[in-house]
């Protein structure tokens, strides 16, 4: 993975340098690739997202008390929590696929949010996408790229095959683009390679939102960084906003994310919402120091899971409650 990511440096450093004039004067230079054209920046905002259901006898259980948030273009978010904090419950009221009744408002570059135009600029990507046995790599992310292409000048199939090389380089798929995607009687690519399909099939809608569950779910650790490391490029290189619900990924992954949303468990609640590369410190801060362990992630973890030998949620919250959660309300309303 290392050499990989000396590999994506050369390739930003080449790609940034000057390309070679054309020999008719007045002729425009051409992008290098479909991914060097970013996407119009986004930022998604939330105020009190909350759910909770109905049970007999009139009484209701809170699954996720009121969130609040603010993301921007650009980011790679992970959303983490233990079984039972409303990880994809949020996901889903972010992305408007939550069809049941639940509080609170979205916002799109300070706005209320469309449903109709919503559906325009986001996309969401599953743990898994339901593919035909027989279709080819390359095909099933041309299929996406032609399908979700907006008009305008920088289209027709010659652009949706740019896209899709720059994506199959991207995510490490070009190697395999003739291959079978497979099945249960179809032999095809392994499961991290499917995964990488799917995540560039969300890509390639060229949505400047884009919601994630759990894509690394099932993957081995190499290949879960390999996905996130490809979404990440990406991502930075349209300018995309990317909100990813994660289950406890390995340290070299959660050193890819730029923030952290954390919550704890019965009912979902907050507990910090900032830079991934600060939760470390501001855990200290609180008396908890979690610099020395191996995995990061694993040990915040272990403090916002009720009932594990060193939770300390309730504490958390509280902290987030006072630290945390005004600044976040202004920013938000105002």
């Amino acid at each position: 993975v290392a050499n990989a990511r000396a590999r994506d440096d050369a390739r930003s450093s080449s790609a940034a340098a000057p390309s070679v004039l054309s020999s008719q004067a007045g002729v425009p230079r051409k992008p290098r690739s479909s991914l060097d054209v970013a996407l119009p920046g986004v930022s998604l905002s939330f105020q009190g997202l909350a759910f909770s259901v109905g049970l007999p006898g009139g009484k209701t259980q809170q699954i996720l008390e009121p969130c609040s948030g603010e993301f921007r273009s650009g980011e790679l978010v992970a959303v983490m929590g233990p079984s039972g904090s409303g990880k994809t419950t949020l996901l889903d009221m972010l992305a408007m696929k939550k069809s049941s009744a639940h509080d609170g408002e979205v916002l799109v570059n300070g706005h209320p949010r469309d449903p109709t135009t919503f559906r325009r600029i986001a996309a969401s990507v599953g743990q898994e996408d339901h593919m035909p046995a027989h279709w080819r790599v390359r095909e099933a992310i041309e299929f996406n790229a032609r399908l979700k292409q907006q008009p305008g000048a920088h289209s027709g199939k010659q652009a949706a095959r740019d896209l899709t090389d720059a994506l199959m380089d991207e995510f490490g798929l070009a190697e395999v683009q003739h291959t079978y995607i497979g099945g249960p009687e179809v032999r095809g690519i392994s499961g991290g390679q499917r995964r990488r399909v799917i995540l560039a099939r969300g890509v390639a809608a060229r949505a400047p939102i884009l919601f994630c569950d759990e894509p690394t779910s099932g993957l081995s650790a190499t290949d879960a960084e390999l996905c996130i490391a490809a979404l990440r490029r990406v991502t930075r290189r349209l300018n995309v906003l990317a909100v990813v619900v994660i289950h406890q990924p390995r340290m070299e992954v959660v050193d890819l994310f730029d923030t952290l949303l954390l919550l704890t468990s019965s009912p979902g609640r907050m507990t910090y919402l900032g830079p991934m590369a600060q939760v470390g410190s501001y855990f200290g801060s609180l008396g908890f120091d979690i610099s020395a362990h191996a995995n990061l992630a694993d040990a915040f973890m272990d403090l916002v899971t009720p009932g594990s030998s060193m939770d300390a949620s309730s504490a958390l919250v509280e902290a987030f409650k006072v630290l945390q959660a005004p600044e976040i309300e202004a920013r938000t309303s105002a």
